[in-house]
């Protein structure tokens, strides 16, 4: 082989070497740095000049020393551990280190799977949220009030998200400016139930006051908000700061069509990208919150109509007694034909029937052993 061939080769190796779409790491037994070619550098985000001759592989990786890795054979095995760049970031990769025969050096060759991993997490996620969910709805359909079962569902969403804190804040309207205040309700954290989102200082504020205001057009329109601290607005960033919020997802809960609230979520180890799929999912448990609370509201408002419509029936019974007691009456003064009282008489059985099929129908159409039946009308009906 010529002396060209040789320069040609190395030239090609080098070339190869530094094109490869893996990163790709040469180091000797005492795992320090020799070469690193242009993706591995990508990768970490270091400079050549602070890496080749300067680093250690543990200084890098979670992996130990590059001579512990190695495998000797036609296939190697394929390691999954975290690089660490310069930044302090991290990243997931497969690693696979070889020896060079006759030569006392280590060649490593990484893979970059953090999005492959960052998938499968969320996939990992979005089914433990939706766990969650379905234990959360069986709930809520099981109890007397969603206000008993809310803690509960705070508590599994928060393990399912694994994230530090979700809470719930409910809107109400300033009598005086029209403007809509939010107010904390119930939070969940990590370490356990309350927290310091839902306190005084969060109760009865405008968004705007509470330096949220470009949130409020895009929750009643019913847009989930999610931002981390590098994106945040100033006023955002400021109580991101002042929380320890890395990043947050806010979504609106609407019950009935109405704007009542929203539930959020907070990140405060470090800046987490939330993919489409968790972020569908967490829309999903806003929604079984709004049916919980909506479903609710109804059966107040179905209760309070059968309470009044009793109350109703109890009007012609009470002008039943009294037209008796006249008849009555003109019976012991005998001021009144026979006839003319027969027919009175006739005219109040009739109004009595008509009483009793009212109640038969209003009892009919209540299910039996609601618990929502309050027990005064109970008892009214079981007279």
């Amino acid at each position: 082989m010529s002396g060209r061939d040789v320069c040609f080769d190395a030239d090609l190796y080098e070339a190869v070497f530094d094109a490869s779409g893996d990163g790709i790491v040469l180091a000797d037994r005492s795992s320090t740095i020799i070469r690193a070619n242009r993706r591995f550098l990508r990768m970490t985000r270091y400079g050549r000049s602070e890496i080749e001759g300067m680093m250690h592989w543990s200084q890098i990786t979670e992996g130990g020393d590059l001579p512990a890795l190695a495998v000797t054979g036609a296939a190697p095995a394929i390691r999954e551990m975290r690089l660490q760049r310069k930044d302090g970031s991290f990243i997931d990769a497969a690693v696979t280190v070889r020896t060079i025969p006759g030569r006392d050096l280590f060649i490593a060759s990484v893979l970059d799977i953090t999005g492959k991993k960052q998938v499968t997490h969320a996939l990992q996620r979005r089914d433990a949220i939706l766990e969650a969910i379905s234990t959360m709805a069986g709930r809520f359909l099981a109890a007397r009030t969603w206000e008993e079962e809310i803690p509960g569902a705070l508590r599994g969403l928060c393990t399912a998200t694994n994230v530090h804190r979700v809470y719930l804040f409910e809107n109400t309207t300033d009598q005086e400016t029209g403007e809509t205040l939010m107010t904390g309700r119930y939070e969940w954290t990590r370490e356990g139930r309350g927290g310091e989102i839902a306190t005084t200082w969060l109760r009865g504020l405008s968004y705007q006051k509470a330096g949220v205001g470009a949130w409020e057009a895009d929750l009643r329109d019913g847009k989930t908000v999610f931002a981390d601290i590098r994106t945040a607005e100033n006023d955002e960033r400021w109580n991101m700061e002042a929380l320890g919020v890395q990043s947050f997802v806010i979504v609106p809960i609407h019950v009935g069509g109405r704007w009542w609230g929203f539930i959020g979520f907070d990140e405060t180890r470090e800046e987490r990208r939330w993919t489409e799929v968790e972020i569908d999912t967490l829309e999903a448990a806003a929604g079984i919150i709004g049916s919980a609370i909506r479903r609710q509201e109804t059966e107040e408002t179905m209760l309070a109509y059968i309470t009044e419509s009793a109350l109703r029936l109890k009007n012609p019974v009470a002008l039943l007694r009294e037209n008796l007691k006249v008849i009555h009456d003109d019976i012991r003064d005998e001021t009144i034909p026979k006839e003319e009282i027969l027919t009175q008489i006739r005219v109040q059985i009739a109004a009595a029937d008509q009483i009793a099929e009212n109640l038969r129908e209003l009892n009919a159409s209540i299910a039996e052993g609601r618990r929502e039946i309050p027990d005064a009308f109970r008892h009214f009906l079981q007279r």
